[in-house]
């Protein structure tokens, strides 16, 4: 199956090479009119940055040192629409600007295969806004990509009303063949990656604005803290082992304390406390603890970012 991805810029670059580094045979499409000259520059761009992340790639030992070449023969360059039968999935990868997606979408469903995949890398905008211009819109649906995309693992399925499960299944099995992390998600604002970092980003902001750290010491403590953290324990993995109970007592704190309440305790924590379910040491939280499940959560995750902690100990320089 060749794989077409929409627009040779940043996203779409590192989505392409994904797909090549996954063994496909990947068509990087300009869409955009313009000047022969003009598109042999971006192209001959697309090719440096592809080019240098391979070796980037190879020198830390990700790729074998012979493949890089390989891989980036698998990824040719197309100008306009025209010649994308064959196509099976098309990955649409232009600026959040919903009416250049609208119109580059509709025109693209009439020129692939009926039975080919359309995602569009839309990070905001709700697949219910695209997939009306799409013809077939069944075949339609977001693939929300995180940049540096061919190196983060987490690819976002967010399926419109009309998108056939079939679909979504099969857009899943495309990406896990690339050795990505798809997550299905519903329709919402922000999906959920941009939705959480909205959050954390602003917060971090507000942290400097009112004095508390400088911006230094704030991305210190994320990566020493949260950062390294979160690496190896999900946030409701964290809740729970955490106590459902302190989440609760620290949330009502700083709302009282900050005089805000974006930091009350959502209304699924304060049903978690109502009912005593409060993670491994109820034997309940958001996930079931019952038996010997709490042992083998604690020791896993004690493992794991002990192995973390040995390889950051290992590749920190020493004086």
């Amino acid at each position: 199956m060749i794989v077409a991805v929409l627009g040779p810029g940043r996203i779409g670059r590192q989505i392409a090479l994904a797909f090549a580094l996954g063994g496909r045979r990947v068509l990087l499409v300009d869409a955009k009119t313009r000047a022969p000259e003009e598109r042999r520059a971006v192209f001959a761009d697309a090719r440096r940055e592809i080019a240098r992340d391979l070796r980037l790639m190879t020198e830390e030992g990700v790729i074998a040192g012979g493949d890089a070449a390989s891989v980036l023969d698998r990824i040719a360059e197309g100008a306009g629409l025209d010649g994308l039968d064959g196509c099976g999935f098309v990955q649409e990868a232009l600026p959040e600007l919903l009416d250049l997606k609208r119109e580059v979408l509709g025109r693209l469903s009439t020129r692939v295969d009926a039975g080919a995949i359309i995602a569009s890398a839309s990070s905001t905008i709700s697949p219910q806004h695209l997939a009306d211009a799409v013809q077939r819109p069944e075949r339609f649906l977001v693939a929300h990509w995180l940049n540096p995309a061919h190196i983060i693992p987490l690819v976002e399925v967010v399926p419109g009303q009309a998108t056939a499960a079939a679909v979504v299944d099969r857009t899943v099995e495309i990406l896990e063949a690339l050795g990505k992390v798809p997550v299905r998600c519903a329709d919402s604002p922000g999906f959920i990656g941009p939705r959480m970092q909205a959050l954390l980003m602003n917060e971090a902001v507000r942290l400097v604005e009112e004095g508390v750290a400088t911006p230094e010491d704030v991305d210190r403590a994320f990566r020493a803290g949260m950062g390294f953290r979160y690496a190896q324990v999900g946030i409701f993995e964290f809740i729970d082992w955490g106590g459902v109970d302190i989440l609760h007592r620290a949330s009502r704190f700083l709302a009282e304390a900050l005089g805000d309440d974006r930091f009350k305790p959502a209304r699924l924590v304060e049903e978690k406390i109502a009912r005593r379910e409060l993670g491994p040491k109820t034997g309940r939280g958001f996930f079931d603890y019952t038996g010997d499940r709490r042992e083998a959560f604690e020791t896993a995750k004690v493992r794991a970012l002990l192995r973390q902690l040995k390889r950051a100990r290992e590749d920190a320089p020493h004086p």
